[in-house]
Formats: structure tokens, sequence, C-alpha cells
């Protein structure tokens, strides 16, 4: 049996500035404990502690926590809760370049988008509060 590829799972490829900067950063820590950066991007990820809240900045947030790349938006997707099966449509990354035409990008889609189980639970919570009110 074939095994199918996971949508969404393309590593994106770093400049060598960009690899420079993933490279410094520790398991557990971001960049601007080591660099005068602004903000809380380049933040690798620890394998034992929970992930911070995915953003639509998410291209730039998140390194993988033993390979030197930020996560595939199929990794950010996973850590979301969105089944394996999702897809996101529409350009992957935005080059945030003036003259951009990229209304929303498959990083955007994912960092906006509510946890699917977290939509479930709030919605299993409601449905419960209704039955008890009939």
């Amino acid at each position: 049996m074939a095994i199918k590829e996971l949508p969404n799972h393309t590593a994106t490829a770093h400049a060598p500035s960009t690899l420079a900067k993933i490279q410094k950063v520790p398991v557990g820590s971001k960049l601007s404990d080591i660099d005068k950066t602004f903000g809380s991007t380049y933040r690798r990820l620890s394998p034992d502690k929970p992930c911070p809240t995915i953003t639509r900045s998410g291209y730039r947030d998140f390194i993988h926590p033993v390979e030197d790349r930020m996560l595939t938006v199929r990794e950010l997707a996973t850590l979301q809760s969105f089944p394996q099966d999702w897809e996101f449509f529409g350009v992957r990354l935005d080059s945030y370049s003036s003259k951009r035409k990229t209304t929303m990008t498959q990083f955007g889609q994912v960092g906006n988008a509510v946890p699917p189980l977290l939509a479930k639970a709030v919605a299993e919570s409601i449905m419960e509060l209704l039955r008890k009110d009939a």
C-alpha cells in the first residue's frame, strides 16, 4: 500500500541569514534571549513543554525542536489539532514585499483558525447547557 504524502508538509528553503539565526537558538529558547531582536519570533520548541499560541505570523515563530528549520504548515496545523488529511489551499508563504497581492497565506489560515478540538469542546458544552435548559 502506498503512503499518501501529508498535505502542506513542505519545508521552507531558508536563506543563509535565516539559517544562521535558527542555528543560534537552543531547545526551549528564543532568539531574543540571545540577540537583541524585536518580538518572539524564532522560538525553538521544546518537546517536553506545551507549544505557545500559534498566530497568523507563524512562519517565523517556531523552530523545529531538533531540526534547523521553521515548522511547516502541516506541523503548525497538527499543533492546532487539525486532522492530518486537512488541506490548506492558496499561497503557502508571503514574501511580505510592498507588491504583495496575497491576503491570506496557508500559515495565516492556520494561525487565524480556532483549533478544531477547542471548537468541538465549546460546541459540546453549549449543547449540554441547552439540553439542561430544555
